[in-house]
């Protein structure tokens, strides 16, 4: 009986997941976020322009869209992968929210709530490299980190269809980090910029990166 209510779940999973929190918060102060700093509307982007605490609300109402819909499918019966997916749904609607027509945050705080659902001690191994790729000042560890999540869940004896929710999950972050925030450049060269360095910068030149690796 749970599956004749999936299609409601995962639509109010991106539903839920699409409201720009840090949008939200940075209106509150009278900023725009798709106009200043990076243009990118996310947890980062806000910290730099409204401040740290606004972003750390932020950062926390974003974590719950991702826990949320998963503890929401865990309830019903679903198993580990299928209540992932619930939680990849909000990921999928931060990252490109209805309400922002497209592109909106990176989905790392809504990511982290939905692993914290799903699994914790995950946390650890996500948060781990994001601090070293941060403490490097680079991306390429936080990045590492996600994407080598699937692995750590076989490694763990995590079900087999939470390993391939998790492979899904890092190919969407993956694919949000690529594409960049609004104003970046297309070409090939810049894209493994932002893959290997988080950054559309030249990695020797002074600057900031696309979003801190903690806060996006």
């Amino acid at each position: 009986m749970p599956l004749v209510y999936w299609p409601a779940l995962m639509l109010g999973a991106y539903l839920l997941g699409s409201i720009p929190f840090s949008q939200v918060m940075a209106k509150i102060k009278g900023v725009d976020l798709r106009t200043v700093g990076t243009g990118n509307v996310g947890a980062g982007n806000l910290k730099r322009e409204v401040g740290l605490p606004w972003a750390i609300v932020a950062g926390l109402l974003d974590g719950l869209k991702g826990t949320a819909p998963v503890l929401v499918a865990a309830e019903m019966g679903l198993g580990p992968g299928a209540s992932g997916l619930a939680g990849i749904a909000a990921v999928a609607g931060h990252n490109w929210s209805i309400f922002m027509r497209g592109r909106s945050g990176r989905g790392l705080a809504t990511s982290a709530g939905l692993i914290l659902g799903l699994y914790w001690p995950y946390l650890i191994w996500t948060a781990g490299w994001s601090i070293v790729g941060w403490k490097i000042g680079g991306g390429l560890a936080g990045f590492l980190g996600w994407a080598l999540l699937p692995i750590l869940a076989v490694a763990l004896g995590r079900p087999a269809t939470e390993s391939l929710m998790l492979a899904l999950l890092a190919l969407i972050l993956m694919g949000r980090r690529v594409q960049g925030n609004p104003d970046s450049p297309r070409e090939s060269g810049f894209a493994m910029r932002r893959i290997l360095y988080d950054t559309d910068q030249d990695p020797n030149a002074p600057g900031d990166t696309a979003e801190d690796p903690l806060t996006s």
